[in-house]
């Protein structure tokens, strides 16, 4: 019923199709390619092939899966064959099936035969997949990762949902830091500019203070310096910097997609820690998209404790599995599932309690108007803290 074809990476530009996950598009797997495809270690792998596959039902293209195929060494010396998308190995903002038409059952047995057939593989390894994927029908998915969010048209501005989400002790600590850089005589002002090669130069000595908390300098690695200025150049981008006196002290750059904004980098200097500068420029960030009418703010990948006092929702990550029946893959299943339900435990213990904290805060902005029409503003002595923060 379905017909299934091979295409290079450059034929996938001539196709039109829609994707929810920027990782996706041609754009982004033609940049990850050029800049990875000679870099083997052990994290994108060794010997990579491109597997972009077109499936048509009665001529018509119906999805389109675009699969890297890679090696990597287990125990020191066995090499493992593994099946995944394109990226998920270093920055993946989300990895899908595209389908463009409807499909039924038989789409998926007949995929995965064709695989089979035609791939030599071990494992098939898929990561970084969105919670509505198609994916769910054919595979048991893994808790991976989250990506903190502000869901911007739920607030008529800025101030809306700074009252909304913000706890009042986080309130307090903004301006609190900004009444310390006044009383300093430090100027606080936020220039925005866009993500050039120049702009970049700026901001690598902020970026490698991450080191002092133990961070990665993304800039100390040319691939990665150079996959980000390709993605800048790709995709609408920006750059917030943060300065002081004229100073730049912190940055956060970005994407827009789909009315999304989408965070990429962001770093402060560790010198100013004590104004709160971090938290300062996070805020701007948030500002700003507010000001340029995005629909969606996300605050990246992980569970970074600090991003989800900023935060009203999240996007949950997935990750999936298949194998071969092998020596090899027979070899490595143990610890790979191992792994998995090690991993799927830790993020959805995670997960609940950052939805509990989150549904506080909604909770208190619920009772919060209720208040409002309240007669003589009274309130109850029950009240609930919400100030918890989340710890990692």
């Amino acid at each position: 019923m379905y017909r299934f074809q091979t295409i290079s990476i450059e034929e996938l530009k001539n196709f039109e199709y829609n994707t929810n996950c920027p990782s996706c598009r041609f754009e982004w797997i033609y940049s990850w390619y050029q800049v990875f495809e000679k870099v083997e270690n052990n994290i994108v792998g060794f010997k990579k092939k491109p597997f972009i596959i077109l499936v048509y039902k009665e001529e018509k293209l119906t999805a389109i899966i675009p699969l890297l195929k890679l090696v990597r060494i287990y125990f020191k010396f066995i090499r493992i064959s593994f099946l995944e998308f394109f990226g998920q190995q270093w920055s993946s903002l989300g990895n899908d099936i595209l389908i463009i038409e409807e499909v039924d059952k038989l789409f998926y047995r007949e995929l995965r035969h064709w695989i089979r057939k035609n791939i030599s593989y071990d494992i098939i390894f898929l990561k970084y997949i969105p919670k509505q994927s198609e994916l769910v029908k054919c595979f048991r998915l893994f808790h991976y990762s989250v990506a903190p969010c502000v869901q911007l048209n739920r607030y008529e501005e800025y101030q809306d949902f700074n009252k909304e989400v913000y706890s009042k002790k986080f309130r307090e600590e903004l301006k609190r830091t900004a009444r310390k850089l006044a009383r300093e005589n430090l100027e606080y002002t936020i220039e925005v500019r866009a993500v050039s090669k120049e702009n970049l130069k700026l901001i690598k000595h902020i970026s490698k203070s991450k080191e002092i908390d133990g961070k990665s300098f993304l800039y100390g690695n040319f691939e990665k310096e150079a996959f980000h200025l390709s993605i800048y150049e790709s995709f609408p981008s920006q750059i917030i910097l943060l300065k002081l006196n004229d100073e730049i002290v912190a940055y956060s750059t970005s994407i827009d997609w789909q009315g999304k904004r989408l965070a990429i980098d962001s770093s402060f200097n560790r010198r100013f820690r004590k104004y709160g500068i971090g938290i300062h420029c996070v805020d701007s960030f948030i500002r700003n998209a507010f000001d340029d009418k995005m629909k969606k703010l996300s605050l990246g990948m992980g569970h970074d404790s600090y991003k989800f006092r900023f935060c009203d929702d999240m996007d949950q990550f997935f990750m999936c599995f298949d194998y071969k029946i092998s020596w090899k893959s027979l070899l490595a299943l143990p610890y790979i599932k191992y792994r998995l339900i090690k991993t799927d435990k830790e993020i959805l213990a995670k997960n609940q309690k950052i939805s509990a904290i989150i549904e506080k805060n909604k909770q208190k902005s619920r009772i919060k108007e209720d208040l409002k029409i309240k007669p003589n503003h009274q309130t109850s002595n029950n009240k609930t803290n919400i100030t918890e923060r989340v710890e990692m």
